[in-house]
């Protein structure tokens, strides 16, 4: 048999031996722990910056389609009261036409607004947009609203300063001078 201080010494050196080794180890986990959390932490604050993100594209989307649902309500106002019309200003030169077109023309900025709402919120895109805008303007209505309404379109998107509402219009300008060349210029 051992004697009891040579046990007690083998039996004392596996313990500190074993704990050196367990301190090592618990060391490494510490780091492996630190850099698993961090590694988790980054992920979950991209979703969080995602989910942020959707949010606030969200909310621009309902603030824009609140405002489409108001003018749209005044276009229609305006479509069943004549003396409604006069209230947009310089914009009612509509009213030297007949009482006719001048509906027209409001109804075709409700379906252009529409257009455009669409565009802009991504709901449509180039390809679609230019089918919409090229039947549009085949009507005759369309390309007499355009002639009407081209201009302060320009000035509009022009200072909203967005390349996107930009390049609605142009391609507005495209489509509509695409239909006049099929139509030898009518």
């Amino acid at each position: 048999m051992f004697p009891s201080w040579k046990a007690s010494l083998l039996f004392g050196s596996s313990v500190a031996l074993l704990s050196g080794a367990c301190i090592v180890f618990w060391g490494e986990i510490d780091k492996v722990i630190s850099l698993t959390s961090l590694v988790i932490s980054s992920v979950a604050l991209s979703f969080v910056a995602a989910s942020l993100s959707a949010q606030v594209r969200q909310v621009k989307i309902s603030q824009d389609e609140n405002m489409r649902r108001q003018h749209s309500e005044l276009l229609v106002m305006s479509i069943n009261d004549p003396v409604l019309r006069k209230c947009w200003g310089s914009a009612s030169s509509i009213a030297n036409r007949l009482e006719d077109e001048q509906r027209q023309m409001l109804f075709s900025n409700m379906i252009f607004t529409w257009y455009y709402s669409s565009y802009v919120i991504e709901d449509v895109n180039d390809a679609q947009l230019r089918i919409n805008l090229t039947r549009f303007f085949e009507g005759e209505v369309g390309r007499s609203y355009w002639v009407f309404a081209r201009v302060s379109w320009l000035q509009l998107v022009s200072a909203a300063g967005a390349e996107k509402r930009k390049r609605f219009v142009a391609i507005a300008d495209s489509c509509y001078n695409a239909v006049l060349a099929r139509n030898g210029g009518a």
